[in-house]
């Protein structure tokens, strides 16, 4: 059984040390896994641990009564580019894409915040595909997810790690582009407005990164479409320059997410929480350019009635396209709980 303990000086927030001090333990399937660079092109296994932080770790300020699900995504994350480096000899020049990602909550009591020192638990299993001479081209992981040791949730992604200069995407970014059209023009549209920071979870203005919806007859669909404000987006430092981190669609789903969620179903923010969140990227987002996102209902009852979890809660499940131009560059499957 192979430990690893880091301790990183803060830099970034995409960086490790946004998950602070925490401890991964790799568990092999076999003697040979021991040894540094022995281990076989198959599932490994891994435990994370870590202490979930009080405060948001990219919104300070956030109001929310529950731990944000980003912590224990991002967690997958850099444990998976910690596991592909040291365990599955994916060379350093090959530039991680994050080609999707996800998490539900399962256990909502788990996760209201209820003072400091509450520990996060990660069961991973890490699958390599696309294995050519012993390399694999990309990474699979499913977690499950424990709080104070009560299992509560789980968290998947998948990382590709393309051969340097080789590639759909354009040249400088290295990301692929999808051609799919939309409405003609594609431009962002009008907002009513800007929300109140606590319509999304916030105390601070400058956290608000979209505004008030406008119905989408324009757009063909029946649903809302949300601009992004992208300068306060292009704020958070990323990986890329020029480039919105994956991770900050995440945020951007959970203030979509409770807008639409009042919008549509009457929930009250406070209340409300992203239960569900799962996206697929399917083209670079660039921070220079405009970007919306299409919100629909998903799964809409037959007598109008919301829908309610196994508790009796009400929950919305909601469809999302953000889209630059005629390009959708990411698609996300979310579920908002009223915790009432």
């Amino acid at each position: 059984m192979d430990t690893y303990t880091p301790t990183y000086t803060p830099t970034s927030p995409t960086s490790p040390s946004f998950l602070g001090p925490h401890h991964l333990v790799h568990r092999p399937g076999s003697p040979e896994a021991f040894l540094f660079k022995a281990t076989a092109p198959v599932r490994q296994n891994f435990a994370f641990s870590a202490q979930l932080p009080e405060e948001h770790p990219l919104f300070g300020d956030s109001v929310s009564r529950y731990h944000d699900l980003l912590f224990p995504i991002e967690s997958l994350r850099r444990t998976m580019l910690f596991a592909a480096r040291r365990y599955f000899r994916v060379p350093t020049g090959r530039r991680p894409v994050l080609a999707s990602a996800g998490a539900t909550i399962t256990g909502p009591d788990a996760w209201r915040r209820d003072g400091a020192g509450t520990r996060i638990a990660l069961d991973l299993g890490m699958t390599p595909f696309d294995v050519v001479g012993g390399v694999p081209r990309g990474l699979e992981c499913e977690a499950a997810v424990s709080i104070d040791g009560e299992r509560c949730g789980t968290a998947s992604a998948r990382l590709v790690f393309p051969l340097q200069g080789v590639g759909p995407g354009g040249p400088a970014l290295g990301r692929p582009e999808n051609s799919e059209p939309t409405a003609a023009g594609g431009g962002v549209p009008a907002s009513p407005g800007t929300p109140l920071p606590e319509q999304v979870g916030h105390l601070d203005s400058r956290h608000v990164l979209v505004g008030l919806p406008a119905y989408a007859g324009a757009e063909g669909g029946d649903g809302l479409v949300f601009p992004v404000h992208a300068p306060a987006a292009a704020e958070v430092p990323a990986e890329v320059p020029g480039v919105l981190e994956p991770m900050l669609f995440l945020e951007m789903s959970r203030q979509v997410g409770l807008l639409a969620a009042a919008e549509l179903r009457g929930f009250v923010p406070s209340y409300a929480v992203l239960s569900r969140w799962q996206a697929s990227f399917e083209g670079v987002a660039e921070s220079a350019l405009p970007l919306r996102c299409t919100v629909r209902e998903e799964a809409r009852r037959a007598d109008g009635r919301v829908s309610r979890d196994a508790e009796g809660r009400p929950v919305i499940d909601l469809r999302m396209s953000f889209l630059q131009g005629s390009r959708v560059v990411a698609r996300v499957s979310a579920a908002v709980l009223q915790d009432c």
